[in-house]
C-alpha cells in the first residue's frame, strides 16, 4: 500500500471517530448545570449567553427553541417517579397541583423528540385544562387505551418522554426550582 493511502486512511478514520464521538456526546448532552426534581430534569442555562456549546448543540438537535429560564423552564422526564423508563405499553397516572407559572403544559414525545401520531390527535395537557374542581389536584392518564377524564395517548411498544414547559415561572419557583412541586408519574399497569 502506498504511503498516501495510509495518510488518507488515518484522516478518514480520525474524522469518523471524531464525528461519532461528537454525535454520541450531543445526543447524550444537556448535562451541564443539570437540575433534577423527581423524574423531571432540566438545565437553567438554556437560551442564555452563558450556555455551553454542548448544550447549544443538544438544544438545536431537539429543536426546542429554548428561551431563558426567566421566561420558560423546560423539564424532561424519561422515567416514572420510581426511576423506571417510560413505556408506551403501560398506563401511568400523572398527578399534580397547579404549577407556579403563568402557563404550563406537558407534551408526549418519542425518544427522538418527535410528536407521536395518534387517532385522538392529543399530544399535550396544559394548565388551562385544569377545571376549578381540580384546583387542589389534577390527574392525567397516560396510556394506550382511552379513559374518561384527562388522557394522553401512548404508542404501544414504544418508549417515550414527557416535556413539561413552564412559561413565566413565578418568583417562588425561581427562588428554589429544585424544591418545586412537580407532577408525579406512577405506573399503574402494563399491557
Amino acid at each position: 500500500m502506498k504511503r498516501w493511502h495510509h495518510y488518507a486512511f488515518a484522516v478518514v478514520a480520525g474524522l469518523a471517530a471524531g464525528a461519532g464521538g461528537a454525535w454520541a456526546v450531543i445526543h447524550k448532552g444537556l448535562n451541564d448545570g443539570r437540575l433534577s426534581n423527581g423524574p423531571w430534569s432540566t438545565a437553567l442555562n438554556y437560551g442564555t449567553k452563558d450556555t455551553d456549546s454542548l448544550t447549544r448543540a443538544s438544544v438545536a438537535l431537539r429543536a426546542i427553541l429554548a428561551l431563558p429560564s426567566t421566561e420558560t423552564v423546560y423539564w424532561n422526564a424519561a422515567t416514572d417517579s420510581d426511576g423506571i423508563p417510560l413505556d408506551g405499553s403501560c398506563t401511568y397516572a400523572m398527578t399534580g397541583k397547579p404549577l407556579d407559572a403563568r402557563w404550563w403544559s406537558v407534551t408526549y414525545y418519542d425518544k427522538r423528540g418527535y410528536l407521536v401520531a395518534n387517532a385522538a390527535n392529543i399530544w399535550s395537557f396544559s394548565g388551562i385544562s385544569v377545571t376549578p374542581a381540580e384546583k387542589d389536584g389534577w390527574r392525567v392518564t397516560i396510556g394506550p387505551d382511552k379513559v374518561d377524564g384527562h388522557w394522553l395517548p401512548s404508542a404501544k411498544g414504544q418508549p417515550f418522554e414527557l416535556t413539561l414547559r413552564m412559561y413565566n415561572p413565578g418568583a417562588g419557583f425561581r427562588a428554589s426550582p429544585k424544591d418545586a412541586i412537580l407532577p408525579v408519574l406512577k405506573k399503574e399497569r402494563c399491557a
